[in-house]
């Protein structure tokens, strides 16, 4: 396997891990302000690292940085809030598993953008993909909040995976400019927490943000997993996505958090998913194999 299918793995493993802190403090504050906080604290880290390296290309045309913004507000702004809405009615675990789909957006949208090669073994990935995913929206995990809609946190799930799936996208075809991928990830972090501010203003929500965000040290326990899930998860990703051949298969390899998450939901916060769902995590994570190749 070649490093940046590592990368990509890596990226997946933090995004999981991290997702599982969020989702528990997500019953805390509003998705809006717990996305922010994520992004603004991830933001000051990658900063200072970039700020600390003295290599990166941060040189690009303004093209390039007008779609890593684009990327930030569709992956990041649209579709992590929709994500941590989706986590409120569904739970961790299945609200990950409906983010795998995003490979098959990404797919479509590489061969249709890139004009990325398809097969026959690629095609079949996608199906085993998708029927895994359709395998385990039963009933919404133990993990989601009381009186959640499951109609409306699949919707949410689906509609977070295509905005992501848009953003991955749009981020590969800036860092084919050279962008260094630390930049590239220090940008849509940044550009993500100042769209949310201003949508924020837009809607009248800051006074009830300041609410939430001091009350204890929730914002010091966000930034505790955004160091893992964002800080390491962006970086990662943006590796991955400069260094593979394809914009599809770098996009299932990112999606296979479920093989990370739900057994971490099961032993650790002990919930238990039942044998239909690990089996449909089988299923997809064997589709996701099959892209990868």
């Amino acid at each position: 396997m070649d490093t940046s299918s590592l990368f990509a793995l890596a990226a997946a493993a933090s995004w999981a891990i991290g997702s599982l802190f969020f989702g528990v403090l997500g019953r805390r504050v509003t998705p809006s302000a717990l996305n922010f906080t994520k992004c603004a604290t991830a933001a000051l880290m990658l900063a200072l690292t970039l700020t600390l390296r003295t290599n990166g290309n941060v040189s690009a045309p303004l093209h390039a940085w007008l779609l890593i913004s684009a990327s930030a507000v569709a992956g990041l702004t649209i579709g992590d809030t929709a994500y941590f809405h989706a986590i409120r009615h569904i739970g961790v675990g299945r609200a990950i598993l409906l983010g795998s789909t995003a490979p098959l957006f990404a797919t479509v949208g590489g061969v249709l953008v890139f004009g990325e090669h398809v097969g026959l073994h690629e095609i079949a990935g996608m199906t085993l993909t998708a029927v895994g995913v359709l395998a385990v929206l039963g009933r919404p995990s133990e993990s989601a909040q009381a009186g959640g809609d499951p109609k409306l946190g699949v919707a949410l799930g689906l509609g977070a995976a295509l905005m992501q799936a848009l953003g991955t996208m749009l981020a590969r075809g800036a860092m084919r400019h050279g962008i260094d991928p630390l930049a590239a990830a220090t940008a849509r972090v940044t550009v993500a927490a100042a769209s949310l501010v201003l949508i924020a203003i837009a809607r009248g929500e800051l006074s009830r943000w300041r609410t939430e965000l001091t009350r204890g040290p929730i914002v010091a326990q966000i930034g505790g997993a955004a160091f893992i899930g964002t800080y390491g998860g962006i970086w990662l990703a943006q590796l991955a996505l400069a260094g593979h051949r394809s914009t599809g298969v770098t996009s299932a390899l990112l999606a296979t958090s479920p093989i990370f998450a739900l057994p971490v939901e099961r032993f650790v916060l002990g919930v238990n998913h039942g044998a239909r769902a690990f089996l449909g995590a089988c299923v997809a994570v064997a589709g996701i194999a099959l892209l990868s190749h």
